[in-house]
């Protein structure tokens, strides 16, 4: 029977709890550390990011999914 993991953690911007796949979800560094960030603060920050020329955030398919077991 297979199985899934989730991560779960506090944003690095919003400090919300939210569950991610650890190798898909976006991060940003803090304190040289990344640090994920929950889809919330991405779908805030990607208009204001394209509003001063600067690259919006890519979220792979998946980030926000359990990881499959097999995959950790």
């Amino acid at each position: 029977m297979p199985g899934f993991v989730f991560a779960t953690a506090l944003c690095a911007n919003c400090r919300r709890m939210f569950s991610f796949n650890p190798h898909l979800v976006p991060s940003i560094r803090v304190n040289g550390k990344k640090e994920p960030v929950c889809q919330i603060c991405i779908d805030f920050a990607n208009p204001k990011r394209k509003e001063n020329g600067l690259s919006e955030f890519i979220v792979t398919p998946g980030a926000y999914d359990p990881l499959p077991e097999e995959e950790l």
